[in-house]
């Protein structure tokens, strides 16, 4: 597997899972959060079997309609720029990355990947909700297809909208209903379920920021973590410049760490994407 693949496929497979496993890989990660309260520093957290709703009293009935409205809160915005330092590790790789990335919401996703302090020229990925397109520098080939036929390729079937909300920091699926809610004395937890997948969130009690989600589908195949750090303002938007993602695909193990070095909203962009001649079509 090339670069352009071990970071695609760490991009996408985990906010566009159909299957899941019962428990996922696990790293000791601590980010450092200087740019917050240390009661929202991230680390390893444990991955949980799906367990039956329990009973909810008058206290879980309260919380959960306080969570509710942090579980549905959205960022505002037309347009995202950033650029995340990125470690892989998973299919027996280790590997370094630079990512450009710029989102115009709803519509167009279009990353750039470098390695080697931005010298190695690896990938160019165009993502609408109707197409996905891949140029690959270093074997010279590009792929284009429908979204909807990407999972040939990909070890799960792509959603535009998630992968969306995987690299914006939001909650991945808004669907299902809240079984569960527990204060934990700095955190507090979220459980969504629905017939095909149960979620956990964790929210800071200082500022009500996201923490972690992890969501287990009721299918065996596939697993994932994401844990947020680094909460700083970035146009007047509490963004996590850090994330730690975790995933289980089929009892392949991945891991990724992601570091936003700068990031803007509501820009004006442009999303420059050629082809070159020479390069081979793969479909």
């Amino acid at each position: 597997m090339n670069k352009g693949w071990v970071i695609l496929l760490s991009l996408v497979v985990f906010a566009t899972s159909c299957k899941m496993v019962k428990k996922p890989s696990r790293k000791n990660v601590t980010i450092d959060s200087a740019a917050t309260n240390s009661s929202s520093m991230i680390g390893p957290m444990p991955m949980e079997e799906p367990v039956s709703p329990p009973l909810l009293n008058a206290d879980k009935k309260e919380l959960i309609a306080t969570l509710l409205p942090l579980w549905d809160r959205r960022i505002d915005y037309t347009t995202f720029k950033g650029k995340a330092k990125m470690h892989y590790e998973g299919s027996g790789q280790k590997q370094d990355f630079t990512a450009n990335i710029r989102m115009a919401k709803d519509s167009v996703i279009w990353i750039h990947i470098t390695a080697g302090m931005g010298i190695v020229n690896v990938a160019r990925i165009l993502i609408t909700p109707d197409s996905f397109q891949l140029v690959n520098y270093l074997e010279k080939s590009v792929i284009s297809m429908p979204i909807a036929e990407a999972q040939s390729f990909l070890p799960a079937s792509v959603d535009f909208a998630l992968l969306q909300s995987l690299l914006i920091g939001e909650v991945l699926s808004r669907t299902g209903q809240p079984v569960d809610a527990t204060d934990f004395g700095g955190t507090w937890s979220l459980n969504i379920a629905d017939a095909e997948a149960q979620q956990r969130i964790n929210y800071n009690k200082v500022d009500s920021t996201m923490r972690s989600q992890q969501v287990i589908l009721n299918n065996n195949g596939f697993a994932g973590m994401i844990q947020y750090g680094n909460y700083s303002l970035v146009s007047s938007r509490k963004f996590a410049i850090s994330r730690a993602i975790n995933i289980n695909s089929n009892n392949e193990l991945h891991y990724l760490d992601m570091n936003f070095n700068n990031a803007s909203f509501d820009e004006e962009l442009e999303f420059p994407f050629s082809i070159p001649n020479s390069y081979s079509l793969n479909k």
